[in-house]
């Protein structure tokens, strides 16, 4: 007995059990016709039909949600209509951006738990919490050079090194009920 444990748990007696292990996995395999590595003996062939027929795209990072029919029509208030897609977003919001855009340069002797304080009553809880930690240091730029200018959904707002470009939604957080609120900021360096 002991001398066939000895064998067994030797390195050819693992070895051994590794391979009748996979070629146990592989008899299982073969037998099942929906297997996708099958090699053949089924009876189906697979054509050029089979295949998908959507080519791969690059994926942008930009969710837009599907909708068909009357969903999609412009003058929809459904969830999969943006009103501001193709019309400027109301001079309410573009004056709420130029406001976080002033609280966002002001990084003057804050640590940045005061300049994320001074900053969350403009943004929205998901976009708060991505700037919850983040060290006012890092901020590229030192003073507005332009006017805030609203591109669809956004407001672009001049600096002196870039462009801010701040997403602008109407909803609620702490502060407000339902106002502008910003959702999300982006650098577009000069």
């Amino acid at each position: 007995m002991r001398t066939a444990l000895r064998i067994i748990f030797s390195r050819y007696g693992i070895v051994v059990i590794i391979v009748l292990l996979v070629v146990a996995v592989i008899a299982l395999a073969r037998g099942r016709e929906d297997f996708p590595l099958s090699s053949g003996g089924t009876e189906q062939e697979t054509t050029a039909s089979d295949a998908p027929s959507e080519e791969l795209t690059v994926d942008d990072g930009v969710t837009v949600p599907e909708c068909e029919g009357e969903e999609c029509e412009e003058d929809d208030d459904s969830p999969h209509h943006d009103p501001y897609e193709e019309s400027e977003l109301p001079a309410e919001a573009v004056d709420k951006a130029a406001e976080f855009g002033g609280v966002w340069l002001d990084t003057e002797g804050k640590d940045s738990n005061s300049w994320f304080q001074s900053m969350q009553p403009y943004m929205t809880e998901d976009a708060a919490e991505l700037m919850r930690g983040v060290d006012p240091a890092v901020v590229p730029a030192s003073e507005v050079t332009g006017d805030a200018e609203p591109d669809g959904g956004n407001v672009r707002i001049p600096m002196d090194t870039g462009t801010l470009i701040i997403t602008m939604v109407e909803s609620s957080n702490s502060w407000a009920d339902q106002a502008w609120l910003v959702s999300a900021i982006d650098w577009e360096p000069a």
